[in-house]
């Protein structure tokens, strides 16, 4: 990136009849989302719009306007100092110098950077994507005056796609667009006829089972991609353009976020991977959007399978619950003095396949407590650290961690002694107890 700190630079290319009537592009940036870039009629090479983006504040994007007669840029030898054809993202090797007066980032107006072959968009989630007449894919790459083209035709291209698989831009399927805008009435069904596809489906997800969330999750992620189609393959109506595309786009990812989390190893087991969703970036911007359709006309509604966002809780036990207690009318004693988070002790026969915890203690953060009437014999002690107790799973819901000691501890009872155990779980200096972390799936409950 070049220029002034404050802001991101970027380029994008539109032909000559576009830059002459002027257009409206809706792009998509890894980093920073969708943005909405209007180019005014009559604009020239080289001229520079800002674009608004809620990460990254005002983006500059210079517009290049191509020739119509002018091919792609050398597919041949590489330039001194760049990447190989088809070699991933350009280098410039070093500073560009173009002569005459420098452009606004660097290079002069009506002079795009030399690079060695155009980078291939990648397929994402196995989806190829799909430029159709009358539909144009823009790509816009926030940074110091990259520019991406949009390649399409031919087998060698296909054979391309799939080299440049590794590469990070996203891509979106892209369907067949109405050639005549939808009528208020008619967007209003085709906007109400998704939305009740996709809640069918989505509904399913609400279930505090976390195996039939992911069984669920699937068919759910299926219905959004489906219904996006379906809406990208709409003309909407006049003025509601930037949020039908951005409403779309959004769609994608939420669907992928459904799929990845019913098979993601979760953090917390006893956390809720359909809240995940509903707290999530993407939930929240399917609702932006169908408020702004919704300003344009209040028949335009949309959004209903989405529930609102849960309120972040931080749900506790009182200081020294037995959360199981399953040992007990024994002479040992287990005191244990906590570091900063809420953690549970579960205290686990070092014997047999899979032992089950005979008892598992609260302890709140800073806290003390000694658990008593423990029996004899040699166990494993392991610990749960985290924030929100969610008390139907028995469970942390954020920041968890899991670890147990390495070293058994051994109970015994005579006619005048008893064991009597203080584990620590702060580290202090010339502790004499090692621990090991614990795989979350592999946590005895």
């Amino acid at each position: 990136m070049t220029g002034d700190p404050g802001y991101s630079s970027a380029i994008i290319e539109v032909p000559p009849a576009e830059a002459a009537t002027g257009t409206t592009k809706i792009v998509w940036s890894p980093t920073h989302g969708p943005l909405t870039v209007t180019i005014p009629p009559g604009t020239v090479d080289g001229s520079v719009v800002w674009v608004p983006s809620p990460t990254a504040g005002n983006v500059a994007v210079t517009v290049r306007v191509t020739s119509p007669f002018t091919p792609p840029p050398p597919f041949g030898p590489p330039q001194s100092g760049g990447a190989p054809p088809f070699g991933g993202a350009p280098s410039f090797g070093g500073a560009p110098s173009f002569g005459g007066a420098p452009g606004p980032f660097g290079g002069a107006p009506g002079q795009p950077p030399t690079f060695a072959g155009p980078p291939i968009a990648p397929q994402r989630s196995n989806r190829r994507t799909q430029l159709i007449a009358g539909v144009v894919a823009v790509v816009l790459v926030l940074g110091c005056c990259g520019v991406i083209r949009a390649v399409t035709g031919g087998e060698e291209n296909d054979k391309l796609a799939d080299k440049a698989s590794a590469t990070s831009t996203a891509t979106t399927k892209a369907a067949p667009t109405s050639a005549v805008p939808l009528t208020p009435v008619q967007y209003q069904q085709a906007l109400a006829a998704s939305d009740k596809a996709i809640g069918s489906t989505f509904g399913k997800l609400n279930t505090s089972d976390n195996a039939a969330y992911a069984k669920a999750a699937p068919t759910a992620a299926s219905t959004i991609r489906d219904e996006a189609l379906k809406l990208r393959g709409t003309a909407a109506p006049a003025g509601t353009e930037s949020a039908h595309v951005q409403l779309t786009l959004e769609l994608d990812s939420l669907a992928d976020m459904v799929e990845e989390s019913a098979s993601a190893k979760q953090e917390c087991p006893a956390a809720s991977p359909f809240a995940s969703v509903l707290q999530s970036g993407w939930a929240d911007g399917i609702r932006e959007d169908a408020k702004k359709l919704a300003a344009k006309d209040p028949t335009y509604k949309f959004g209903t399978f989405l529930p609102a966002a849960p309120k972040e809780t931080n749900r506790r036990l009182k200081n020294g619950t037995f959360v199981k207690r399953t040992n007990s009318g024994g002479s040992g004693h287990l005191k244990v003095k906590n570091g900063a988070d809420d953690t549970t002790i579960s205290l686990v026969p070092a014997k047999g396949k899979k032992p089950k915890p005979v008892l598992t203690i609260y302890v709140r953060g800073g806290g003390t407590f000694t658990a008593k009437g423990i029996r004899d014999g040699t166990y494993r002690i392991y610990t749960a650290s985290g924030e929100d107790w969610n008390t139907a799973k028995k469970g942390f819901t954020r920041d968890c961690a899991f670890s147990k000691f390495d070293d058994t501890f051994k109970f015994t009872t005579t006619s005048s002694s008893a064991s009597i155990w203080t584990i620590t779980l702060t580290p202090v200096i010339g502790g004499n107890a090692s621990t090991s972390d614990v795989d979350p799936n592999d946590f005895p409950n």
